[in-house]
């Protein structure tokens, strides 16, 4: 959401009409329509600011419409302007706040936030999950703070979009976690948020966390849970349907058809039925996707994969170390992977994580991919944490991340997931230029380190960027030397 509180005042002129239209198409459920309009405010807003450097009204306008320009382009399937658009957005947010005219900590995380839902758009879904952990964290700090009530609503919508990206790339536990926070703090804030501009956009948050609650809770057999929270998006998509906005529609369809299917779960075949008939003669092709999306079912939680290892594997010494990573750690609320453990611990646990990933890739890949995933997950936020152990024992922990990431990244290229095969592998690159100090007196860090680089490199040719390719695959014979 454009945000009004801070430095700028919409004008009366050319800039002010076009970013009205904008705001009202965002609020209509037409984002993908409002990308025009944007782009006109960001070129009259820079105009304005082209002699004037103190210009900080005319900046935060900018880096304020380059964030919505991102949700626009994300709405027409142009994923990798939408993440040039949030870079700008971030560079703007950030000379305001080392300027020190803008407290721009809910600016950048909702900048992460929308960055993350952009790389899960595309398949990206391991950095995904990993920046909207951050963005959750952030506001987590935020309602701690001074100015809580102003923050609450937007930190109820970033657990719904961290639920949304947990449900797919993550653990399912984590998932429907966030998304009960976020419809529990929707329905305490419903006063406040009813009278704020942003109703419309609040209420499809809403609609989008009850969906990850049901679909959840009734794979886990958690019916009474489901059918709650199917009421209560049933009952909001409904209201926003009111706005006759197709986008909105299909959240009503949607929630017809959860409900239907969750109903017929219970016995309660009529009223199912009924849901579903409903849904389909409305628009059957979104709710073909959402039973599609229910058959699928969800992907194995932490706790489940583990479990199934000791099972495929054998009794193991760290079993009950690693299952407490399915409890929120001190102090926590496990809606997130960062939750799990502090940072220090969080390397010392996915190395555990990562004994078990290679043994089993040849017995239930699933599993595998699993734990793989919770383990670069948990490397990557004590990294990022900047623990002890990851700065200062990086000869130990990064070469078990890098092979790692090589394995799971292979195996989901060879399951047909290129995208999230090449999310991985653009991190075991990273992790890999990490490993070059070590190369020169080490032949198996190097060597390591290449394979990171040229499995990085061909996966970027068979996408067609060749020149990165090349770049990967130089890095990796410059190690041989």
């Amino acid at each position: 959401m454009v945000d009004s509180g801070g430095l700028w005042t919409p004008p009366e002129d050319e800039l002010g009409e076009a970013l009205q239209t904008a705001q009202v198409l965002i609020e209509e459920g037409r984002a993908d329509e409002a990308g025009p309009y944007q782009q006109r405010v960001i070129e009259l807003a820079r105009e304005r600011a082209s002699d004037r450097p103190d210009h900080y009204e005319a900046k935060h306008l900018m880096a304020a419409t380059q964030y919505e320009l991102a949700g626009s382009l994300n709405a027409s399937g142009r994923h990798e302007e939408a993440l040039a658009a949030l870079h700008e957005a971030q560079l703007g947010y950030t000379e305001l706040s080392d300027a020190g005219v803008l407290d721009a900590t809910s600016f950048l995380a909702d900048v992460r936030a929308r960055r993350a839902m952009t790389q899960a758009h595309r398949g990206w879904g391991a950095t995904a999950v990993l920046e909207m952990d951050g963005a959750v964290i952030a506001y987590g700090q935020l309602v701690g703070g001074p100015d809580s009530v102003h923050h609450q609503p937007d930190f109820a919508r970033v657990l719904a979009m961290n639920a949304l990206i947990l449900r797919r790339y993550g653990d399912p536990d984590l998932a429907v976690a966030s998304a009960d926070a976020a419809v529990q703090l929707f329905l305490q804030l419903a006063g406040q948020i009813n009278e704020s501009a942003q109703s419309l956009s609040y209420a499809r948050y809403l609609c989008s966390a009850t969906a990850v609650s049901a679909d959840i809770h009734a794979a886990e057999s958690r019916l009474d849970l489901a059918l709650e929270a199917d009421e209560i998006g049933l009952s909001t998509a409904d209201t926003l349907a009111d706005s006759e906005s197709a986008t909105d529609l299909r959240t009503l369809v949607a929630a017809l058809a959860r409900k239907g299917r969750h109903l017929n779960q219970v016995g309660r075949v009529l009223e199912g039925e009924n849901c579903l008939r409903t849904a389909f003669a409305t628009d059957e092709e979104a709710a073909q996707r959402v039973i599609d999306e229910l058959d699928r079912g969800i992907p194995p939680s932490l706790r489940t994969a583990l479990e199934t290892a000791e099972i495929k594997l054998g009794p193991f010494e760290q079993y009950y170390r690693l299952l407490a990573l399915s409890e929120p750690a001190p102090g926590m609320t496990l809606a997130t992977v960062s939750g799990r453990t502090d940072p220090e611990s969080a390397c010392i646990r996915a190395a555990e994580l990562a004994e078990l990933v290679r043994p089993l890739l040849a017995h239930d890949a699933e599993t595998a991919l699993t734990l793989g995933l919770e383990a670069h997950y948990l490397f990557a936020i004590s990294s990022e944490r900047e623990s002890q152990r990851m700065r200062y024992e990086t000869s130990t922990y990064a070469p078990i991340w890098a092979r790692l990431l090589l394995d799971i990244s292979e195996a989901y290229h060879s399951a047909g997931q290129t995208e999230m095969a090449l999310d991985l592998a653009g991190w075991s690159a990273e992790v890999a230029t990490a490993l070059i100090p070590f190369t020169a007196s080490n032949t198996e860090v190097a060597d390591l380190a290449g394979s990171c680089y040229r499995h990085h490199g061909d996966l970027l040719a068979a996408k067609g960027d060749f020149l990165a390719s090349q770049h990967a695959h130089e890095a990796a014979a410059q190690l041989q030397v």
